[in-house]
């Protein structure tokens, strides 16, 4: 393998990594903040019910 080919190898892998690792990472960002907008609209629905 040229020195050409083996640079192009290691940037290909690590834009594929890189991408792998944000959509790991936007992955558990959505996840919990669906958590907390769950949470929030319990919590109003709760209080709603005992206001009425």
């Amino acid at each position: 393998m040229t020195t050409v080919q083996s640079m192009m190898l290691a940037v290909c892998f690590g834009a594929v990594l890189g991408a792998l690792i944000a959509d790991v990472v936007l992955l558990v960002q959505n996840a919990i903040e669906n958590r907390k907008e769950k949470k929030r609209k319990r919590g109003e629905n709760e209080s709603a019910d005992k206001a009425a």
